[in-house]
């Protein structure tokens, strides 16, 4: 599962449509899963509709993709796949909803949830059992875009 996942986040992000067009990369800071767990940093290369980005956090990391229906919209959809030790330590999967105080194209303010699922060792944080438990999560999402 963690190879797929990884797999899968990395040939998203390099085979991205939309990457030709012009577009700027976008830092932000956060706490959530799409920031890579408690808190960390994301890098995005973003479009007027569409963003691409992988994130570092304190406890794990995360690559997904955001998407809009009308340009500068405060609203975005997407999905973001990545792992962190304290829920997820085996992997997540999140269809994400995030609101742009200031818009999508802006910098500023974003909060997001999502749902999804989230997998774990059954040992948790300090014990590996080799039992994995999926579970359906929620997730919740702060940051600021520079």
């Amino acid at each position: 599962m963690k190879s797929s996942l990884l797999a899968l986040s990395f040939v998203t992000l390099i085979s991205a449509p939309g990457l030709s067009s012009a577009g700027e990369f976008e830092p932000a800071i956060g706490v959530g899963h799409q920031f890579g767990g408690v808190l960390g940093g994301q890098f995005a290369y973003k479009t007027p509709s569409t963003k691409y980005y992988a994130s570092v956090g304190l406890v794990g990391f995360a690559a997904g993709l955001q998407t809009t229906f009308s340009e500068n919209s405060k609203h975005a959809y997407g999905i973001v796949l990545g792992r962190e030790e304290l829920q997820s330590e085996d992997g997540f999967a999140f269809i994400t909803y995030d609101y742009h105080f200031d818009g999508f194209a802006q910098k500023g303010f974003v909060i997001g949830t999502g749902i999804g699922v989230t997998r774990e060792d059954e040992g948790g944080l300090y014990a590996d059992k080799g039992d994995t438990e999926t579970s359906t999560s929620i997730t919740l999402n702060f940051g600021y875009k520079f």
